[in-house]
């Protein structure tokens, strides 16, 4: 079998500092090689700009012609609907936070692309139960031997645990430096803990947030890294002590992911419900828009696992634990080919 891999044409495959959907493309044909499956990745990267989706989509007839291949795997909805033009089937997977609401004209658009890309796919891949469901109401007709839950993965092991080289006191957070991140509840929350070491990892997509985050932060200690390559990122995981993402909307977070992998206990609110089990692996507290409330709640949940260790250890152990039966790329691979092949053995059009 060859699986053919189109990415979205905005950052690199794999990608050289920030791109999550470009690091799953990456990953999930690397763990399908190691099982024997021919692989091949199509893809020219621009400028990390939506514009540049679209380009690389007007010539994906070009870059397709001449190529073989038994699956074709789109995961960027310009592309998957590009591909329906040219009359090729396809599996998608979609990455989109759009089926929980959207806000503005460009996010309607891009729901807009989502659901015809759900409609024309051979079958569309979920990463979340959630996110299927949200498919099945936005996409009515759909049948429901067409959709499939399989997660993203995560590199268990890269992400790993460096206990020795834990201090009790570091936090992580990994995302863009933008105000949906809500990394300024964050800062607020932290107030209550003014021991803690903060590192905030991830491009500075707001020059103007990231000076205010600093201000906010005075003189607690608050490092805002920037990007950094994927090396100091696994190390950056593993010596830290608490995940801490205050983000009010996720769709399956990949930093929370690699986060429990590295044995981290995360700290967030009920939106990370899909990646972290409430009291097992992390602390959760609701999500709500009073950010008063939120951020008294969060800083409530750091404090107390920034001064006990023995739960710092066993949510983090927890976290591993998933990770590795769960979320590892081999365990996900193997769920994606077992697809592949129920769609070779079927007529090739829906």
């Amino acid at each position: 079998m060859k699986v053919l891999f189109v990415g979205g044409g905005m950052l690199p495959i794999p990608p050289e500092g920030w791109g999550a959907v470009e690091k799953a493309i990456f990953q999930l044909s690397t763990a399908l090689r190691t099982l024997g499956v021919e692989t091949e990745i199509v893809n020219r990267p621009g400028h990390g700009r939506s514009l540049d989706e679209y380009r690389f989509a007007l010539r994906l007839g070009s870059f397709l012609r001449g190529r073989s291949w038994d699956v074709l795997h789109a995961s960027t909805p310009v592309v998957a609907n590009r591909i329906s033009q040219l009359g090729h089937p396809f599996v998608y997977t979609s990455h989109s936070r759009h089926w929980f609401g959207t806000r503005g004209i460009t996010e309607r658009w891009g729901l807009h692309l989502e659901r015809r890309a759900v409609r024309r796919a051979v079958r569309t891949i979920a990463l979340t139960p959630e996110v299927a469901h949200a498919m099945r109401e936005a996409v009515p007709g759909v049948e429901p031997s067409r959709l499939r839950v399989i997660p993203n993965g995560v590199d268990t092991s890269r992400y790993v645990p460096r206990p020795a080289e834990r201090t009790g006191l570091r936090v992580l957070g990994v995302g863009a430096i933008h105000p949906r991140k809500r990394w300024h509840v964050g800062i607020g929350a932290l107030a209550q803990v003014p021991e803690a070491q903060v590192t905030l990892v991830g491009p500075v997509q707001d020059p103007a947030y990231a000076a205010e985050l600093r201000r906010k932060a005075g003189g607690a200690s608050l490092t805002l890294a920037g990007e950094v390559p994927e090396a100091e990122l696994c190390r950056l995981y593993g010596v830290s002590d608490v995940f801490f993402l205050p983000s009010g909307s996720e769709l399956m977070s990949l930093a929370a992911m690699e986060a429990l992998s590295s044995g981290l206990p995360v700290v967030g609110t009920s939106v990370l419900s899909g990646v972290v089990d409430a009291d097992r692996n992390g602390l959760l507290v609701p999500e709500s828009q009073d950010l008063a409330r939120l951020e008294k709640d969060l800083g409530s949940a750091l404090r107390s696992l920034l001064a006990d260790q023995a739960l710092r250890a066993r949510l983090g152990a927890a976290g591993r634990e998933k990770a590795v039966s769960t979320w590892d790329w081999t365990v996900i691979a193997k769920a994606t080919l077992a697809l592949y092949s129920e769609i070779e053995r079927s007529p090739r059009h829906p």
